[in-house]
């Protein structure tokens, strides 16, 4: 079987942040993306005549770093230049966000980057605006029928433009689970629990990217992707047309063994590409000198903020990471400063025991799981607060925290 190559590059001299770069800055991105791309694939023969969808990573802003979590628009500008030039009959941009997230929000949080996008001769793609279609996933485990917008099955050719971030459910958040961004709301929060790695790879056996480009101009470490922290100086650029194989050597990049993803374990093991490194040709730079250690994100909730007195019974991933998001977000804005404990369950509890004994402030319950403790019977009329979901969304326990206390 042949190797999959993937392009590795590095520029230590870029400088600048999105937002706040000049021209050479942004010359050095498209040149080492040109390079980078090379190793890994002939892009004129991939696009030349065709309509070319680029797929960027644009999600709710950090409160720490606004324009650090999403595909910096460097390589997007710098992608659709190098598009264009390579003979594209046509470019479109296009993303869902996030669910409640529409991509008309979330372009005007990013300073000028629609009016850049358009003024390239690119055409923005609102997926959460133009119809739909619902395709078969007859091989898939638990996601089927899949409902997508109709630039993606339009499209002739489709770049992957993620970013490099860790990420609290799925660890890492690279090329296969940039494709999230493909998925309409009415299925976004579906399978969203331990099964996510499993629902992204059901998103992989209908949709495969032409080519994968990881942004780690800017990388994305820690409590991602709303509150991580940047890694400074990254300046690296991968690119593969094997989306898992792209995605395992920028794991390694991270200094994370990509076996550890539960969806790359999967995708090599359902033959949906490769994520031994063994198997896997690196083309450019080596990557051993590249390599950090990324800080991993932490997902338990328990002993995080001082005002939050955390149980976790038998609590999913799903909840686990709705909540720490919600925290990290309200600790980020500092809303939670001055405030008095609150105590939160979440997960099921364990029957035939008293699962809260020393409730501190009022009592909350985090996702359906914990509905047996919403009403205390030993108490008539005392009920606990109750934010509802399976799991629930991220904002949902920020949101009703922040109409709860915030005017005290």
């Amino acid at each position: 079987m042949k190797r999959p190559i993937v392009g590795l590059g590095q520029d230590p001299h870029i400088k600048g942040a999105p937002g706040r770069h000049d021209q050479e800055s942004q010359d050095r991105v498209r040149q080492l993306l040109e390079q980078t791309i090379a190793h890994a694939t002939d892009l004129s023969a991939l696009v030349r005549g065709k309509s070319v969808l680029l797929k960027p990573n644009l999600v709710r802003p950090s409160c720490h770093n606004p324009y650090a979590i999403v595909t910096d628009e460097r390589v997007l500008l710098a992608m659709i230049g190098l598009v264009k030039d390579a003979g594209a009959r046509e470019v479109w941009v296009g993303d869902n966000p996030g669910w409640g997230l529409p991509l008309k929000t979330a372009l005007a949080q990013t300073g000028e980057v629609r009016n850049n996008i358009e003024r390239m001769g690119a055409k923005v793609r609102f997926f959460d605006h133009e119809p739909s279609v619902t395709v078969d996933n007859p091989d898939a485990t638990l996601f089927d029928p899949i409902t997508l917008p109709t630039a993606v099955t339009e499209a002739e050719c489709y770049i992957n433009l993620p970013k490099m971030k860790t990420h609290m459910l799925a660890l890492v958040t690279l090329g296969i689970k940039n494709q999230y961004g493909l998925i309409l709301d009415e299925q976004r929060m579906h399978f969203h629990r331990n099964d996510i790695s499993t629902k992204v790879v059901d998103i992989l056996r209908v949709i495969k990217p032409h080519l994968t480009v990881i942004d780690g101009i800017m990388a994305v470490q820690g409590q991602a992707p709303l509150s991580g922290s940047v890694v400074p100086d990254m300046n690296t650029i991968i690119a593969g047309t094997d989306v898992v194989a792209t995605d395992a050597v920028a794991c390694d990049v991270m200094g994370i063994d990509p076996m550890e993803a539960t969806m790359l374990r999967l995708a090599n093991a359902e033959g949906l590409g490769c994520a031994e490194l063994d198997h896997i040709e690196v083309r450019g730079d080596d990557p051993a000198l590249i390599q950090r250690r990324f800080k991993r994100p932490v997902l338990s909730v328990v002993g995080a903020y001082p005002q939050i007195h955390a149980i976790e019974g038998g609590a999913c991933h799903g909840c686990l990471s709705g909540l720490r998001h919600a925290l990290d977000k309200l600790h980020c804005e500092g809303k939670l400063k001055g405030k008095k404990p609150v105590t939160v369950y979440l997960g099921v509890p364990m029957p035939d025991f008293e699962n809260v004994k020393n409730v501190r402030g009022d009592h909350w319950c985090f996702g359906n799981c914990a509905v047996p403790l919403v009403y205390d019977q030993r108490h008539h009329g005392h009920s606990a607060r109750f934010v509802p979901g399976c799991p629930p969304h991220i904002l949902d326990f920020y949101t009703a925290y922040l109409k709860a206390y915030d005017e005290e």
